[in-house]
């Protein structure tokens, strides 16, 4: 590109923009930001900077766009949108802050989990001293991406046993990894399944009770990735049968959750929203502004999406 600064348009729907459009404001190679919705004229936007769906007919008031930005590691809400033509890049954060956030909210659920928290707690409301004994577990990460290779990793520094799988072949130090058709291999000696897979056409779905049936009885889930990889009606049935003895979960299909979905009031069910890992403005901004110097000078955008795989 010959231009020396561009246009960008931010569409944030849950995090206060204002960081974001304070940061962007200050760098010697953007020109002007803009924030959706927005009634400007937005045909010399190069850079569209997105959290969560575009609403419909963004992309067709960009005119000059060259490059889309996940603001978040997912990317799930742009690979399948069928306004963003496709042969525009579409790029995700990799932050290390993200993926040091992300692996110490599995680390807090394992070890709650391993040590009974809960128990413990209730046990404190009545005034019952109990010693709980604990076991050593066997972990297992669903993914071996940017986050589950990271959290696999420093999970089995901690000394953990740690078995991981993806899709192709990885190699990962002190973790027993499986790939391809070895899911029910690393399935069958879990006693905690941590998931933090991409979304895909292939895994929407994946935690199922077909899946929970392969895993040691009384196994326990977290579920960090997204709400769309989880059968909540499975869930609720693996749970109420035995087969696993409690989820820690941070996504769902529907966010806010419903105030009269029956995970809030499950007794082996623990719930978050979606705070397991938050994108800090200060730091994946400038991943962004990397990006953004690469779009002008023409090189190789980072960290950029395979549309096809979806991640």
């Amino acid at each position: 590109m010959d231009q020396q600064k561009i246009d960008v348009l931010l569409s944030i729907k849950v995090w206060d923009p204002k960081p974001w459009v304070e940061g962007l404001s200050q760098s010697t190679y953007i020109n002007q930001v803009h924030l959706w919705p927005t009634e400007a004229d937005l045909s010399q936007v190069s850079g569209l900077f997105v959290w969560k769906p575009l609403d419909e007919g963004v992309v067709q008031k960009l005119p000059n766009l060259k490059w889309v930005s996940s603001l978040g590691a997912g990317v799930d809400h742009l690979v399948n949108d069928q306004q963003i033509p496709s042969d525009i890049p579409v790029t995700r954060i990799v932050d290390p802050f993200l993926t040091r956030d992300m692996t110490n909210y599995c680390i807090m659920g394992v070890l709650m989990h391993q040590r009974s928290m809960q128990a413990h707690w209730q046990n404190q409301q009545k005034a019952i001293w109990n010693r709980l004994s604990y076991s050593s577990l066997k972990v297992g990460v669903l993914g071996l991406g940017e986050l589950g290779g990271h959290c696999a990793s420093t999970l089995a520094q901690l000394g953990f046993e740690v078995l991981g799988y993806s899709r192709t072949p990885k190699q990962l130090p002190g973790v027993q990894c499986f790939n391809g058709g070895e899911l029910k291999q690393f399935l069958a000696p879990l006693d905690v399944l941590i998931n933090l897979l991409p979304v895909t056409p292939h895994t929407v779905d994946i935690l199922n009770l077909d899946l929970f049936e392969q895993i040691k009885e009384g196994a326990f889930l977290i579920n960090v990735a997204r709400g769309n990889h989880l059968v909540e009606n499975d869930l609720l049935l693996a749970l109420d049968s035995g087969r696993l003895s409690g989820a820690l979960l941070d996504v769902f299909r529907e966010e806010p959750l419903p105030s009269g979905h029956p995970f809030w009031k499950h007794q082996k069910i623990r719930i978050t929203p979606h705070v397991a890992s938050v994108t800090t403005p200060q730091s994946a901004m400038q991943l962004v502004l990397e990006n953004t110097k690469r779009l002008i000078e023409g090189r190789d955008l980072l960290h950029k999406v395979n549309r096809e795989a979806g991640y």
